[in-house]
């Protein structure tokens, strides 16, 4: 993957052209970290000091700075920028529907139901979602609508793991009776493919 860049007759800001899509459509413009929660790559790029605002639209992301030197600032840049495509991990994640009511808001029946939820984030490396990968290591409703989930990623640095944590957020929270979600990584204990169910074995060719 080469990633190109291009100025924009503003030293603060530059352009970055991946090579392939950004948005399907329009613009998205992310003026400081508070904004950047629905977007992985966003909240990626952020914790690069110096990143002031960002915008993104069809097939290019444009950086603003507002300290340091590009030449220091790029390479940073642009490994953020490779490693989240090389993943497969979205640009902007998409709100989950929240569901019909439920009557039943028994905190372990709604920790079941986050569950059920929680299959529909599937891992973009592996293919295969969360919950039968293993990933998930609790998940805990009290006070009848807060939910905890302890999940874990299957590697240290995986560029996929702020995807994974908001989108374990995102299907939580559309559980009806949830309003606040927090999800806590952990590696302890570290993650192994023994660790999975048995589809998840078999959609990877992992014989038990």
């Amino acid at each position: 993957m080469f990633i190109q860049t291009e100025t924009t007759g503003d030293d603060a800001t530059l352009k970055f052209l991946p090579g392939r899509q950004v948005l399907p459509h329009g613009t998205l413009e992310i003026r400081d970290r508070a904004e950047a929660g629905r977007s992985p790559l966003a909240a990626k790029l952020f914790e690069i000091r110096g990143v002031a605002a960002l915008s993104f639209d069809a097939d290019s992301i444009t950086i603003t700075r507002n300290a340091g030197d590009w030449r220091h600032l790029k390479p940073a840049l642009l490994g953020i920028i490779m490693e989240h495509f090389m993943s497969g991990a979205p640009v902007v994640l998409e709100p989950l529907r929240k569901p019909p009511p439920q009557e039943d808001t028994e905190p372990s029946t709604l920790a079941a139901k986050i569950e059920d939820a929680l299959r529909l984030v599937i891992d973009p490396e592996l293919g295969f979602n969360i919950i039968d990968l293993g990933l998930v290591y609790d998940v805990v409703v009290e006070d009848g609508a807060t939910a905890t989930i302890v999940m874990t990623t299957t590697t240290r640095g995986c560029p996929a793991t702020n995807y994974l944590k908001d989108g374990a957020r995102e299907a939580a929270w559309a559980v009806e009776g949830i309003e606040f979600v927090d999800v806590k990584l952990t590696y302890e204990p570290p993650w192994e493919p023994d660790m999975m169910s048995a589809a998840a074995k078999d959609h990877l060719g992992i014989a038990d």
